[in-house]
């Protein structure tokens, strides 16, 4: 059985589309954990309902601790031997669930994971997808952590959204129970890097059957604000739990930390956020700039060119204004 775990919190509006298209797959062994933390919308209402209406609902009620806390309290009450996590605001495509079980029993694999789609709004889809050797691939750990902190990978050329986000995988419990959430600026991505780092192999299918709606109020469309700001901090976080040993890991993790500390301090730039942007790239400089030089897997143009964008600002500034001229000629 598949246990989808569902974070539920003011989304009246998309929760009964969500909920629908969970209960439409063609693959109908599985439950859903409706976390409803603690919205003060018609959500809890809606996950109730649902819950009377199919015993494959499940609705819990919390008090409202952020998406992070829901997603464990799902852990707990999981009782199917796989794992798939849907946002209470997206929806998925009717044969997601069969195409990732499916993917799973082709062999001894960790997880399964299809790509995302960016959707304005709901759209049925007709498109009838299957697995074939054309967009299958089979990865190891190096492969996913690459990919995880878009470090160009010669095999996985999806964008980094696919590997740092949950709710397009079917990850198997065993893999996971014992991982849990954090409030961090990033939390898909903080969690990913613990699974990566215990995945042996996973399979990953080309097809377009997670459906990720971009609405206004979501994160990705605020402005800069602390949530934004704390992201660089997240990949701190993942620094601490990768092994000390694994330096190329840690490579990848630092680079990924430098690059958002610059770009976090460019968006910050000339708003309110500005000095809190600075003080906090200069707390995360001071714990990892010896490491960040040392670090043999790093290469020295790299070193050079991040330690000059963070250093000196205006060269990024200068930076992003001749890649915008570029793009505007290009079109």
């Amino acid at each position: 059985m598949i246990s989808i775990i569902v974070p539920v919190y003011n989304v009246e509006t998309y929760l009964p589309t969500c909920i629908e298209s969970i209960l439409d797959q063609t693959y109908k062994d599985f439950e859903i954990l409706l976390i409803d933390d603690g919205s003060t919308d018609n959500s809890g209402n809606i996950c109730d309902e649902y819950a009377k209406r199919d015993n494959r609902c499940i609705a819990i009620h919390q008090q409202n601790k952020g998406v992070y806390n829901a997603r464990n309290t799902g852990l707990s009450h999981a009782t199917g031997e796989y794992i798939s996590f849907v946002d209470s605001d997206d929806y998925i495509h009717p044969q997601m669930l069969e195409i990732l079980y499916e993917a799973l029993q082709k062999g001894d694999y960790d997880f399964s994971m299809v790509t995302l789609k960016q959707v304005e709004q709901y759209k049925k889809e007709d498109f009838i997808p299957s697995i074939n050797n054309n967009n299958t691939f089979i990865v190891n750990g190096l492969n996913l952590m690459r990919r995880l902190y878009n470090i160009n990978d010669p095999i996985l050329k999806w964008p980094e959204i696919n590997f740092q986000v949950v709710c397009n995988k079917l990850y198997k419990k065993n893999l996971i129970s014992n991982s849990k959430f954090k409030q961090t600026g990033t939390e898909d991505t903080e969690f990913n890097n613990k699974i990566y780092l215990k995945t042996n192999s996973a399979i990953l299918v080309n097809l377009p059957l997670y459906y990720w709606v971009q609405r206004p109020s979501s994160i990705t469309h605020q402005p800069v604000n602390q949530n934004f700001i704390d992201r660089a901090y997240s990949y701190l976080v993942c620094l601490h739990e990768i092994p000390v040993e694994n330096s190329l890991y840690r490579a990848y993790c630092l680079q990924k930390l430098y690059k958002t500390m610059i770009n976090v301090r460019y968006h910050a730039e000339k708003t309110k956020w500005n000095n809190y942007a600075v003080s906090q790239s200069l707390t995360l400089k001071k714990q990892t700039i010896k490491e960040f030089i040392q670090n043999q897997h790093i290469s020295l143009s790299k070193k050079i060119g991040l330690l000059l964008f963070l250093y000196i600002p205006i060269t990024y500034n200068c930076f992003m204004l001749i890649n915008e001229l570029i793009h505007k000629l290009k079109k």
